[in-house]
């Protein structure tokens, strides 16, 4: 009996050591890509005499907070359309693509005067080339279409935008993963640019962020890899 015991707390014991061996094996990308916590995926961008619009995927925790942890991740797609003239109306939208179109109602956002909607689930149609927007209803109904944008054709993902932040900040996310208590950050990933100015550069905008008030990050020119800016807090 006391044999079967000793074979049973040596065969726990070496699934323990197995599991942490697998655990320190785990490459710093993986540890970096898996403390991903507010990734953009998609950018898309149009403008009209009448309206400016964003369309963006943006994959993120549930309950977003900079505490350094990862929390449940939901996808979202959000349109987002802006008059040119304040005014409230009654607005719907089609998005279209070759493979298809989504079509909805835009409702007035409670800040600003731009009117938005949530996409369900924007790969149904692929790549969407053209929005309609139709503004009132019946015979006095007026149509405006806009062509869309990839914003992010043709520049680095993601994933090389959070390497090429990581090779800016080696030396010091190395120290961290190494240190008694590990990695304690999450990793935000945006597309961003001028909000107030929609033809404006785009660029890869990554934070490793402990909480509200300790962060590293860049500015990702998205196209040369050039880091344009940095900050570090404290």
């Amino acid at each position: 009996m006391t044999k079967k015991i000793i074979i049973v707390v040596c065969a726990v014991v070496c699934c323990l050591l197995t599991f942490v061996a697998c655990d320190e094996e785990k490459t710093t990308d993986e540890i970096l890509l898996d403390s991903v916590s507010s990734r953009q995926t998609a950018c898309y961008t149009g403008a009209a005499e009448e309206f400016d619009v964003t369309l963006t995927t943006l994959s993120q925790e549930e309950a977003f907070i900079a505490d350094g942890k990862v929390g449940n991740v939901v996808t979202r797609t959000t349109l987002v359309v802006k008059p040119a003239a304040a005014e409230d109306a009654q607005y719907t939208f089609s998005l279209e693509s070759e493979s298809g179109k989504i079509e909805g109602a835009l409702s007035k956002n409670v800040l600003g005067s731009a009117y938005i909607a949530d996409i369900a689930d924007l790969s149904a149609i692929g790549n969407p080339s053209t929005l309609v927007i139709t503004k009132g209803s019946g015979e006095d109904a007026a149509q405006y279409a806009i062509e869309l944008s990839d914003r992010m054709a043709d520049v680095i993902n993601s994933e090389e935008a959070v390497k090429t932040a990581y090779d800016y900040y080696k030396q010091q996310i190395d120290a961290e993963i190494a240190s008694e208590d590990g990695w304690q950050r999450e990793i935000f990933v945006r597309y961003v640019n001028d909000r107030k100015d929609a033809e404006s550069k785009y660029y890869w905008y990554v934070s490793f962020v402990a909480d509200r008030n300790d962060d590293m990050s860049v500015l990702i020119d998205p196209v040369t890899k050039e880091i344009v800016n940095s900050r570090v807090r404290p």
